[in-house]
């Protein structure tokens, strides 16, 4: 790290969506702070494809497309627990509903999960699958992570690809995969038949009919880090944070969070749910807001000599912006819609 240069790293996922069907939804953007910054940044291609390869790639841990970053196992290092030498694997509660000769997928945001009805379940899991050596553990109502002794052969796909899309095509895959397919039916039925769904669909409300497994892995080891300070209360980075020996903080609405010298990491996930959800009304809000603060802590950096922002919408590219290149004022603004890929 060169300490003479103050840099803030922004990872945004969701900031250039996708967000399908964006031009037919006759939303109005408002983002002047954010259309500068990204048109007149430094474009540049960066490691990582999605947040999870990005945030991977920006604590340089290596990517494969052969075998899952082990981010279950970062997630629930994150809560303090230790994770040990165990295999750990994301199991997020979802809702599967039939469509025509597909099976959709949806995550639990409208679920409301009660931390008694996640208990409930785990306890009825970890009694059925006790000969194969599994337990669910439940590191929050809607936070599931199930620990093996061994990690599997597989290959997964995250959440975020599948929610709301026929889960054929994002089923693992692998030498193992048979047979976890027959253990994720088994899984399924279980779920079926546990008194906690049959309360919720008798209340008309959605069932935890199965889990979404990925991340699958052992705890990795973070060797050191560029950042001084990583903000925000994603458990993936904060996780990371925490194996790097980094400070973490929750991330200040107002507050610049960089001592000069300093270089940062800032986590910024409010635009994931409404991108998942496909709601472009929801994702322009959010981002107005965003607009906002990233307007702030832009003049706070311009205070500071030889600073930085660098900007990750995710998606393969990064922008870096300084003092400088903000007063490139021939170069054309771009509107933020004009920016989004395009709806296949």
């Amino acid at each position: 790290m060169n300490a003479s240069v103050t840099r803030l790293h922004l990872l945004i996922p969701g900031l250039l969506g996708p967000m399908r069907n964006f031009d037919s939804s006759g939303v109005t953007l408002s983002a002047p702070r954010l259309e500068k910054i990204l048109s007149r940044a430094d474009q540049r291609s960066c490691c990582g494809e999605d947040y999870l390869t990005t945030l991977f790639a920006l604590f340089d841990h290596p990517l494969s497309r052969e075998r899952d970053l082990p981010e279950g196992a970062v997630n629930y290092y994150a809560t303090g627990a230790d994770v040990a030498d165990a295999c750990w694997i994301r199991a997020d509660p979802v809702h599967l509903r039939p469509d025509r000769d597909r099976l959709l997928l949806f995550n639990c945001e409208q679920m409301e999960i009660t931390a008694s009805e996640a208990e409930e379940i785990a306890r009825q899991f970890n009694a059925h699958f006790a000969e194969e050596g599994f337990q669910l553990l439940t590191a929050g109502p809607e936070r599931w992570y199930l620990k093996l002794k061994h990690c599997p052969e597989l290959k997964t796909h995250g959440l975020s690809q599948v929610v709301g899309h026929h889960i054929e095509p994002f089923m693992p895959e692998g030498h193992d995969a048979r047979r976890w397919r027959q253990l994720l039916n088994e899984m399924q039925m279980l779920l079926f038949q546990s008194p906690v769904n049959q309360q919720r669909e008798a209340e008309g409300r959605l069932t935890i009919n199965g889990l979404w497994l990925s991340g699958i892995g052992q705890l990795p080891e973070v060797k050191q880090s560029r950042f001084d300070k990583v903000c925000g209360d994603d458990p993936t980075a904060v996780g990371m944070a925490r194996l790097a020996k980094v400070q973490t903080e929750p991330v200040a609405v107002h507050e610049l969070p960089c001592k000069e010298g300093e270089e940062n990491l800032m986590v910024l996930t409010d635009l994931v749910s409404p991108v998942l959800n496909a709601d472009p009304y929801r994702w322009s809000d959010a981002i107005t807001v965003l607009d906002r603060r990233i307007g702030l802590l832009a003049d706070g950096l311009q205070r500071i000599k030889k600073s930085q922002l660098v900007l990750y919408p995710c998606n393969g590219d990064s922008y870096r912006v300084t003092a400088g290149l903000l007063r490139r004022f021939w170069l054309r603004t771009k509107k933020l819609p004009a920016l989004l890929p395009k709806s296949n």
